[in-house]
């Protein structure tokens, strides 16, 4: 289980290193105190700072020869939990790939409620009810506080 560990820990760091330094690519703004690369640098920081964790509570054993006496567990599609997290996955790649066409206030309830199901919820109307108050709520944020457009895809010559 330690080398499995460890070398997620380093794959981790490899990956928060490059997002890190993709970051600087992004489009700079004058007499913005932050920028849209803040959260993406936090992030990564946050995840190398994770690996870096990882890493090191893995290899302290392995230098003090601490026998491994722990099996690492399989993954199976028969598992249910497996199987949610791929729906999941399923359901935030649509999201991605539908946002620009369909637009954000479509999608986006379409989205919440499939997640609100796959989380377990049968309440079927209070979901959709759930999921549309927080396209909107977020909708008005970005519109009105933040001062970003959302894309609305077809939508667009409408707001």
């Amino acid at each position: 289980m330690k080398k499995a560990n460890i070398i997620s820990a380093v794959i981790g760091m490899i990956v928060s290193g490059s997002a890190f330094a993709y970051t600087f690519t992004f489009k700079k703004f004058k007499n913005v105190a932050v920028g849209p690369e803040f959260f993406p640098r936090a992030l990564a920081v946050l995840l190398f700072v994770c690996c870096f964790v990882l890493l090191v509570q893995n290899l302290i054993p392995l230098l003090k020869n601490i026998p491994d006496t722990k099996k690492a567990p399989t993954l199976s599609l028969k598992d249910k939990g497996m199987q949610k997290a791929l729906i999941g996955l399923l359901i935030i790649t649509a999201f991605a790939v539908l946002w620009n066409f369909l637009g954000f206030l479509i999608v986006t309830p379409l989205a919440v409620f499939a997640m609100i199901l796959l989380l377990g919820k049968k309440t079927y109307v209070l979901n959709a009810i759930v999921a549309v108050g927080i396209t909107v709520l977020i909708f008005l944020a970005f519109k009105f506080l933040l001062g970003i457009t959302m894309p609305l895809g077809f939508l667009e010559n409408l707001f």
